[in-house]
């Protein structure tokens, strides 16, 4: 079975749901009958307890996701927790320079990699002791994947340097707080604001590096994908709640005044 690493380097294109309030084993069992590709954990704007948090993600790997979570901010032992619960993949918000992207590899990378420090018998193992420790390190090299996230000014006039760390896995573009750092909040399909976007996924491109970019209406994904991007951070749970409550009413609504006309 191909690792998630391998399936952006074979081309393909794959989707996330995002959680930002709900931890919940129905929701993962939701999101995989779907058909999801991964989950994506909201963690720089939500509020989480750390035992829902741990349970929700060993749920998600039970199922044969993986998960990518987004930092609070640069921290050794925030990483490590998210990584010893399960975690897959480390998005750093507000990605600004190389040394930053430099440290967060390093913290998630056990040596000659990196220097994150060794805790096995957790959720990143199944809680089962691995037998032989090297060969565990590596495949936990191998599989664990790091996502630079783009979203301010500073960030795209640092590009071509963020992007040219060797082993990045993915450069995703925060088209909400790029836009808004550039004075244009919500702009996000004009012609102005999509050619800055592309010159981020040029600089990617250029090194071999996954495009990503948060996404989940079907002119915007089929652009974007025309246009190289196979990484996508769709829908949270209460987009899709509030998106079926106003359907659902709606229907209700027709019903009653098709009866009553």
């Amino acid at each position: 079975m191909k690792t998630f690493g391998e399936r952006l380097q074979a081309g393909e294109v794959v989707f996330g749901a995002t959680v930002m309030e709900y931890l919940r084993p129905s929701l993962v069992k939701t999101f995989c009958n779907a058909g999801f590709d991964f989950i994506f954990i909201e963690i720089e704007h939500a509020l989480f307890s750390p035992e829902r948090l741990s349970d929700f993600i060993l749920c998600v790997r039970d199922h044969g996701l993986p998960v990518v979570a987004k930092l609070g901010q640069l921290e050794r032992a925030a990483t490590a927790r998210l990584l010893e619960a399960g975690t897959l993949g480390i998005q750093l918000p507000r990605t600004e320079s190389l040394d930053d992207l430099e440290q967060l590899q390093s913290f998630m990378k056990y040596s000659p990699l990196g220097t994150r420090a060794s805790a096995t018998g957790y959720g990143n193992s199944a809680y089962a002791k691995p037998k032989n420790k090297r060969q565990w390190y590596d495949q936990m090299n191998d599989e664990t994947f790091l996502v630079a996230h783009i979203e301010t000014r500073k960030g795209v006039e640092n590009i071509d340097q963020i992007v040219s760390l060797p082993g990045l896995d993915i450069c995703l573009v925060g088209t909400s707080d790029l836009s808004l750092d550039y004075g244009k909040p919500g702009d996000y399909k004009s012609t102005e604001f999509r050619a800055l976007v592309q010159q981020v996924f040029d600089a990617a491109q250029k090194q071999g590096v996954a495009r990503g970019i948060p996404a989940s209406d079907y002119d915007t994904v089929k652009y974007w994908i025309e246009h190289g991007v196979q990484f996508f951070e769709c829908a949270t749970e209460l987009d899709l709640l509030r998106a079926g409550a106003s359907k659902t009413i709606e229907d209700l609504h027709r019903a009653r005044d098709a009866s009553v006309s």
